[in-house]
């Protein structure tokens, strides 16, 4: 049996301030004299309970609509106008939709204050780790920069990266896979392999045997152990290739020093730095020199740079030349044209990678030359490249 206050009729129910905590819920007629239409049971009185043992303890929603009905049959007969009667229906329904919004409002806001929602198992991917961002990036320069025609060793995660960038797998030869603590595996593979490919890529404890064997920096990338390293192989011995290298730099510098006493070619302050450096390739100062023997040219900047290698160790490879004279029209088209053709048609080591137009700024067209990585050394010496 359940205590249920009673209302004097014709009066608002109300909540003494002295009484236990009360829970209230909806009730028929049959359970209240007064106008409420709502019952009120204190804490820990029994109730009776649904299925599985739990408490049969209606929703708001069923709360509101069964007050709704009680409130709306008691006072809709005693108004006297059908037009008032219609205007307090509708505002106790907003009265009422309002009052839903608030609980589920409420319901949300105390959920979320519980802690953040678990993750999605449907969520946006972990970001790659930064070795393989690495390894991702000397792939792509190695695709895009080192020629066509090259034998590529790599460990087996670099190989896997450079065929996702279309490197070829014939070009590729996989390093053998070093055991821990045996740097030994490393040196006598990454040796191996400077006798039987072009180009080098390593990354962790090969880097260090790989210096030694093939000490040709071509490019580096990242650092501390995730550091990936691109060498050119040095069949001949590590000291045979060092003598080379440094023959190589100072014919680019007298190559260079030449140039710029040629009233055929312009160049500005920092392309002759550059040129009286040694920096610029061999390749791109033969090339000059051929198209200043046929029309007067100026030098826009050269490029090219190597990531993470002084230009001195790995040559600027790329130019940007335009008509000294500053010719448009009819004129420097023909003139740009043929000097794209007589580049085009070029063989061997003197064959760029890419050569193309490009408008520079002020609306001049120019011609852009870039060669592939590794610079062949000893063309400018008459060594063999």
């Amino acid at each position: 049996m359940k205590p249920v206050r009673s209302v004097a009729q014709g009066t608002q129910s109300g909540v003494p301030v002295d009484k236990p905590p009360a829970v209230w819920s909806a009730g028929s007629d049959n359970q209240v004299n007064g106008d409420s239409g709502m019952e009120m049971e204190f804490a820990g009185t029994p109730r009776q309970t649904g299925q599985a043992g739990r408490p049969d303890v209606p929703s708001w929603g069923r709360v509101l609509a069964t007050t709704i009905s009680l409130w709306t049959s008691r006072r809709l007969s005693r108004l006297r106008r059908p037009r008032s009667a219609l205007i307090a229906a509708i505002c106790v329904l907003a009265v009422a939709a309002a009052a839903v919004v608030a609980v589920r409002l409420a319901g949300t806001s105390s959920r979320a204050a519980d802690g953040p929602p678990a993750a999605s198992p449907h969520g946006a991917p972990a970001p790659p780790a930064a070795s393989e961002v690495v390894r991702a990036q000397a792939a792509a320069w190695i695709a895009a920069q080192v020629n066509s025609n090259t034998t590529i060793a790599c460990e087996p995660v670099l190989c896997t990266a450079l065929g996702v960038r279309g490197v070829a797998s014939t070009r590729l030869v996989p390093l053998s896979d070093s055991a821990p603590g045996a740097p030994g595996a490393s040196s006598a593979s990454a040796a191996s392999a400077a006798t039987t490919a072009d180009v080098i890529v390593a990354s962790g404890s090969a880097r260090a045997a790989l210096g030694r064997e093939a000490p040709g920096l071509l490019a580096s990338f990242g650092s501390g152990d995730n550091a990936v390293d691109v060498r050119a192989a040095a069949p001949g011995g590590a000291a045979a290739y060092q003598a080379a290298v440094k023959a190589d730099l100072a014919a680019r510098q007298s190559g260079g020093g030449q140039l710029l006493k040629s009233k055929r070619i312009q160049v500005g302050a920092q392309g002759a730095a550059q040129l009286q450096a040694g920096q610029v390739d061999s390749r791109l100062l033969i090339m000059l020199a051929m198209l200043a023997s046929q029309h007067p040219w100026r030098v826009v900047a050269f490029g090219g740079a190597s990531p993470g290698v002084p230009a001195a160790g790995a040559p600027l490879r790329q130019v940007t030349i335009a008509d000294a004279n500053g010719r448009a029209g009819p004129a420097g088209a023909a003139d740009l044209a043929r000097a794209l053709a007589m580049v085009r048609a070029q063989q061997g080591p003197y064959q760029p990678a890419h050569v193309g137009t490009v408008r520079l700024n002020g609306g001049q067209q120019g011609l852009s030359i870039d060669f592939a990585a590794p610079a062949p050394l000893g063309l400018l010496s008459g060594g063999t490249p």
